[in-house]
């Protein structure tokens, strides 16, 4: 979908977001890790927001950024804090607080990012439940994907951020992390994310043992038996595998290899 900035809005729509931040002063694109055709930060005399928007023609794609702005109503400082939507002349718009001087996670072997992300994790494996934010279960997510049997191992009451791509935390200048874009939250086995983390971590050039032992920094991974953990990566892996089906983009070639690997040496 091709990009849009605020002045190529209707007039109803732009008159809305200023009824919320009074006099927008700036307007600057972002396009880096955002898949909305309006991704910017806006200057406002209450301080700078991110904002993102789609047309309410893509409306999974509208039920998807709602629930990333409810959830980040209740991250407790683990995210950027959610300040509004609107809906107006066919558009759905979301703001969140924007960090500033914040950067995209390092997840090469080197990286003095790796600590915070596990540190972060950990705290987001303890996150209540929002109540009211429709999510679905992992089990239903990897339903085709897994047996029965493989299922009931990913099942659970946790609240999960199931995408933890780099561009998806961001690290402020003190070395907190912090987790945006949670479109795609889901509830499962509390173990997921750390799991999900270290097929990333893989597929940023970690050994799937070095990839472990970062994973396992998050008491929640080491929990499982593993044949739970098998069984994730088993579907992780095929999940993936369909994924690079569809796409010809070099990272997700990148990640189904990462899968691959993950699942190979995951036991």
């Amino acid at each position: 979908m091709e990009a849009v900035t605020l002045a190529d809005l209707p007039a109803p729509v732009r008159e809305a977001v200023a009824r919320q931040t009074g006099p927008v002063l700036a307007v600057s694109p972002i396009a880096a890790g955002h898949n909305s055709p309006l991704s910017v930060r806006l200057e406002t005399a209450l301080g700078p927001l991110f904002v993102k928007g789609l047309p309410d023609t893509s409306p999974g794609r509208v039920a998807t950024q709602r629930r990333e702005y409810e959830i980040s109503r209740h991250l407790h400082g683990l995210g950027p804090r959610a300040r509004w939507q609107i809906r107006a002349s066919g558009w759905h718009l979301v703001a969140f607080d924007y960090l500033n001087d914040a950067r995209h996670a390092d997840y090469r072997p080197e990286s003095a990012d790796l600590a915070s992300i596990a540190t972060l994790l950990q705290k987001v494996a303890r996150l209540p439940i929002p109540e009211g934010v429709d999510l679905r279960r992992a089990e239903q997510r990897l339903s085709a994907y897994g047996t029965r049997e493989q299922l009931q191992h990913v099942a659970g009451r946790t609240l999960l951020h199931t995408d933890l791509n780099p561009h998806n935390v961001l690290l402020t200048q003190d070395g907190t992390a912090h987790l945006v874009d949670w479109g795609w939250a889901t509830l499962g086995a509390r173990w997921l994310d750390a799991a999900a983390w270290g097929i990333w971590l893989v597929a940023s050039g970690h050994t799937p043992s070095a990839a472990h032992a970062w994973a396992a920094r998050v008491p929640a991974y080491r929990a499982p038996a593993p044949a739970a953990r098998h069984a994730y990566a088993a579907m992780a892996m095929a999940m993936w595998e369909d994924i690079a089906e569809a796409s010809h983009a070099p990272w997700v070639s990148r990640v189904r290899d990462a899968a691959g690997a993950w699942a190979a040496a995951t036991s």
